[in-house]
């Protein structure tokens, strides 16, 4: 392989969010591979790329179902895996992109370890990004974490009830919970919680709430929730 290929976390949303790293990276790639759910639906993660890409570098898509199916998704990630062999061996420097960060609940994690898998001695690089979570903290101004308090993430619908994991830790993130706004208002009251939620956080639509209620139903994917016990020694 005389070319080199990167997975590149370009951060939740804001182009100005992405690192220095990043668009340097970006500025140099002869083609970048952009991950699809459906093939109408536009790309963020290309849209955030897009201003440091030079106009010779060529957009290449995979599409990756929405499906918890094993061998559907892995078939999915072999195919994109080959297409990036497949350009790095013709000599071409080509970047898979990320929204958020590279390495977290991220496909280029499984798209890495299939590379890895097709081709053991590759070496490929990982551009961290800024997460999602990092971002709607800043924007609501509450920390994630404090002093030597864990904090915990959550990448499912949430338990029955939110007392175990707080004794693992009192500050958690709940990602993806549009749909379980209803749920986690009722956890947070019970158990005396603060709770914000905020979606398309850094995007110029960006929006937040202290109310979780007042999103039920309304489904917006890029919708995260930051809950926090109130006093934490």
């Amino acid at each position: 392989m005389s070319g080199m290929i990167y997975g590149i976390g370009v951060g939740p949303g804001d182009p100005q969010l992405l690192t220095v790293k990043a668009v340097q990276t970006l500025q140099e790639v002869d083609a970048v591979l952009v991950p699809r759910s459906r093939g109408d639906r536009e790309s963020l993660a290309l849209s955030i790329a897009q201003p440091h890409l030079r106009a010779s570098c060529e957009v290449l898509e995979a599409v990756f179902p929405m499906t918890e199916q094993r061998e559907v998704l892995q078939q999915a990630w072999e195919e994109a895996a080959a297409l990036l062999l497949a350009r790095a061996d013709a000599g071409q420097r080509v970047a898979f992109l990320t929204l958020g960060d590279a390495m977290l609940y991220s496909t280029w994690s499984y798209l890495l370890a299939t590379l890895h898998r097709l081709r053991p001695e590759i070496d490929a690089v990982t551009i961290p990004g800024i997460t999602a979570m990092s971002a709607c903290a800043a924007t609501l101004g509450s920390p994630l974490a404090e002093g030597r308090n864990p904090l915990l993430i959550w990448p499912d619908a949430p338990p029955a009830d939110v007392a175990p994991l707080l004794q693992v830790a009192p500050n958690i993130v709940f990602m993806k919970s549009a749909r379980h706004l209803e749920k986690l208002a009722e956890m947070a009251a019970a158990h005396g919680l603060e709770a914000a939620a905020v979606r398309r956080c850094s995007l110029p639509e960006e929006e937040r709430t202290r109310d979780l209620r007042e999103w039920v139903g309304e489904g917006e994917y890029f919708t995260t929730v930051l809950m926090r016990a109130k006093e934490q020694s």
